[in-house]
């Protein structure tokens, strides 16, 4: 391994063997014997002195590196480079490392819909008379958000909170919002010995006694609030 990156060195450096042996004051046989390959397990003194006068690591002069061929080229040319060029190239690299950085953190953004209801909302929010935006959150399993648009629901939920809603049925004593198919209501499920029980909210709207599940749809179980 050691040949052929001497060979990768010295086409850079534009280096003869004997310019090779005279920049790092070894024989030259002894380069010539690591350039060509015969010699399978070179001094540790040998590969410290070609290291230190080439600036470069013993294990990338072995061969053993970190980075790949196209992270080599681009360190071998910043070596290469006077201080200008060196400043040029620390600046655009800054740039576009947070360039990138801003891409990825794009990428992992979490954007859900959220419903904003119309008009007076006193219990159930009829679904197809919303507005929807989409908002951000750091919530990964949340799938919706619904925007209380009344004090009705305080203190549990203010007006301009968005309570977001994971695409899961929720366990006993978990707020959910319901929907019959024309409104949804947001309400807290009880599992009562095999019925149940949608109780409502600071006694805004109705009790629902439900004797099977599917009697209403579980649009979503709340798992977060966004408070404004």
């Amino acid at each position: 391994m050691i040949g052929t990156t001497l060979h990768e060195i010295m086409n850079n450096k534009n280096l003869t063997l004997q310019e090779l042996a005279d920049l790092t004051d070894i024989p030259i046989d002894t380069i010539k014997n690591l350039y060509y390959g015969k010699v399978k397990d070179p001094k540790v003194s040998t590969i410290l002195k070609l290291s230190q006068k080439l600036n470069l690591t013993m294990d990338y002069l072995m061969g053993y590196s970190d980075y790949d061929q196209e992270e080599q080229k681009i360190i071998l040319c910043y070596r290469k480079c006077g201080h200008h060029g060196k400043s040029m190239m620390q600046i655009i690299s800054r740039f576009e490392m947070k360039a990138a950085e801003k891409q990825r953190n794009m990428l992992d953004r979490h954007i859900i819909p959220c419903l904003i209801p119309i008009g007076k909302v006193t219990d159930g929010i009829v679904y197809n008379s919303c507005n929807m935006i989409e908002i951000e959150t750091g919530i990964k399993n949340a799938c919706l958000a619904i925007e209380v648009t009344t004090n009705y629901f305080a203190p549990s939920y203010c007006k301009g909170d968005r309570i977001l809603f994971a695409n899961r049925f929720p366990e006993n004593n978990e707020r959910a919002v319901f929907t019959n198919g024309y409104k949804c209501y947001l309400r807290k499920f009880i599992d009562n010995n095999g019925s149940y029980v949608l109780k409502c909210l600071n006694g805004i709207g109705r009790d629902m006694m439900l004797k099977r599940m599917d009697e209403m749809e579980c649009v979503g179980t709340c798992v977060g609030v966004i408070r404004t």
